[in-house]
């Protein structure tokens, strides 16, 4: 075994843990990465990582043993298609992450565990939402809070060092941004934007949430949370109108209501919800931080090889 121990990626079949590990295999010996997938294949992973195709719950300690982590990157959120699949799976998720901590606590050399979770478990805010915002999850977060809750629990026992990474919604290929903003924008023509469109939101590109998590490990704080950053917070409508000048069509609003009759009150309180966040960790802003400007540049980037809105 290496004297500095194995990385370990659970969920690196899934959308966050998948581009986490492209991004750590830029930085690993394949002798040193352990992925865990469940239910895809992934010729890359297999190739490039001592890789396992198997559930977080049925995570072995042989395979502790074998492979000793010493850092343990969790993308492995269980997720749900409803309010009642998203609750059941948050009590398998907490289930599974409750028998992950036992298993660890058994270890000489206890691992750093960096959980992804997200800026919806800190609710309305006013202003900057950092890491010692108490936290008053909405929409998707009020189930997804029970799975973490083993992790926050053995963090303030100091059982374990276990970190909370909150990114800012998410900007990649697929989610989201396409559900609600590209898709609608290829059907109508036009560019929606949500309720009122002054909510606040915070956004960051897939591959700076992926390189952000990785040093989560390293430079941030033990036994913390570390928002992940990027772009300083913009309006809704002001996200919808970039999108819109790049696709040459024009915006219009959604009200409320219309959206809370087609897809729920969950969402509804999602996209409709002024969560804009920040960091408490002033190396973190310097380093990570960019000019609104280069959201259109990742804008572009996104939807440049779509057939639709390729430009001549």
């Amino acid at each position: 075994m290496p004297s500095d121990g194995h990385i370990w990626i659970l969920g690196a079949t899934g959308y966050v843990g998948r581009a986490l590990s492209v991004a750590a295999m830029k930085e690993y010996p394949p002798a040193r990465l352990i992925t865990f997938g469940h239910r895809k294949m992934d010729a890359r992973l297999m190739e490039e990582s001592n890789h396992f195709v198997c559930p977080l719950n049925e995570i072995s300690e042989g395979l502790l043993e074998r492979y000793p982590p010493k850092k343990i990157f969790h993308c492995a959120r269980m997720a749900g298609s409803s309010d009642r699949k998203r609750h059941t799976a948050a009590q398998k998720g907490a289930a599974a992450n409750e028998r992950l901590i036992q298993m660890l606590r058994k270890m000489k050399d206890s691992p750093v565990l960096i959980y992804c979770s997200g800026s919806l478990m800190y609710g309305p805010q006013t202003s900057e939402a950092n890491e010692q915002t108490p936290l008053k999850p909405i929409g998707y977060a009020r189930a997804y809070l029970q799975a973490e809750e083993p992790f926050l629990n053995a963090r303030n026992e100091r059982h374990l060092d276990a970190r909370m990474a909150r990114p800012a919604w998410i900007l990649g290929p697929g989610s989201w941004f396409h559900a609600f903003f590209l898709d609608p924008a290829k059907k109508t023509g036009k560019v929606p934007y949500y309720g009122s469109g002054e909510q606040l939101m915070s956004v960051l590109s897939l591959k700076s949430c992926a390189e952000q998590l990785l040093r989560v490990a390293d430079k941030g704080a033990p036994f913390s949370d570390q928002n992940l950053v990027c772009y300083a917070p913009l309006t809704q409508r002001d996200f919808s109108q970039i999108l819109a000048d790049i696709l040459g069509l024009p915006t219009i609003r959604v009200p409320e209501s219309a959206l809370l009759k087609r897809h729920g009150k969950t969402v509804t309180e999602a996209l409709c919800t002024s969560i804009p966040i920040g960091t408490l960790n002033d190396d973190w802003r310097t380093e990570w931080s960019r000019e609104v400007s280069g959201l259109r540049t990742d804008l572009l980037e996104l939807i440049h090889f779509d057939p639709f809105l390729r430009r001549s």
